[in-house]
């Protein structure tokens, strides 16, 4: 669900990113404007040349430019059938160093992985719902934080506390079996030094 998913999507890239399957995506024409197979496939190309660099352990100092574009249509082309469950039309908006990230949850998929408190009125809703977030991030030296800001769900405004919960409960394991917390701070992928966000775009640097 999108809940879940924002740990990758608030920071642009700052967390581990999206495997690319073996199997290649089937290749429709894109369901919405804005979307195109020649940005997904760019980022494709970028995530690899990252991993490479990864691999080959660089340590020259290097910039890579990721457009808000790229990643809507990797997103939402590459990765579709690799969302989770319940969760689909996903669209990722970058400013200085703030982004917003919304999306469309079908409730009845998700219900049973990530229940709102009963008290909350999440509680009652049904179908398929629209989902915003919207958050600051803040990282130096390999590592970041979120500071959220904003949470709505099919246009109810949700406390943060709600957002702690859920996601919480969503990524819950045997290792961790706590979930994860929204506000601990994370380590940057790919050895990425520092994340800068500014209107329509992110820049990595290494």
């Amino acid at each position: 669900m999108l809940l879940a998913l924002l740990p990758f999507l608030l920071s642009a890239l700052a967390a581990d990113a999206p495997p690319r399957g073996a199997d290649a995506p089937v290749r429709r024409a894109p369901g919405r404007t804005g979307l195109s197979w020649d940005e997904a496939d760019s980022l494709g190309r970028k995530l690899a040349a990252i991993e490479e660099r990864q691999k080959e352990k660089s340590r020259r100092s290097e910039t890579v430019q990721v457009t808000q574009g790229e990643v809507n249509s990797y997103l939402n082309l590459t990765y579709a059938s690799q969302l989770p469950k319940g969760l689909s039309n996903v669209e990722v908006q970058f400013a200085r160093e703030r982004i917003q990230a919304k999306g469309w949850i079908d409730i009845e998929q998700v219900r049973g992985v990530a229940a709102p408190p009963n008290w909350s009125p999440l509680a009652f809703l049904s179908g398929n719902v629209p989902v915003e977030l919207a958050g600051r991030l803040v990282n130096a030296d390999g590592f970041g934080t979120i500071e959220w800001e904003s949470v709505y769900v099919a246009s109810i405004r949700v406390p943060i506390s709600v957002l702690e919960q859920m996601v919480a409960q969503a990524t819950r394991t045997e290792k961790n079996p706590d979930g994860v917390d929204i506000h601990a701070p994370f380590r940057l992928p790919y050895s990425v030094n520092r994340v800068r966000l500014e209107p329509g775009r992110a820049l990595l640097e290494f």
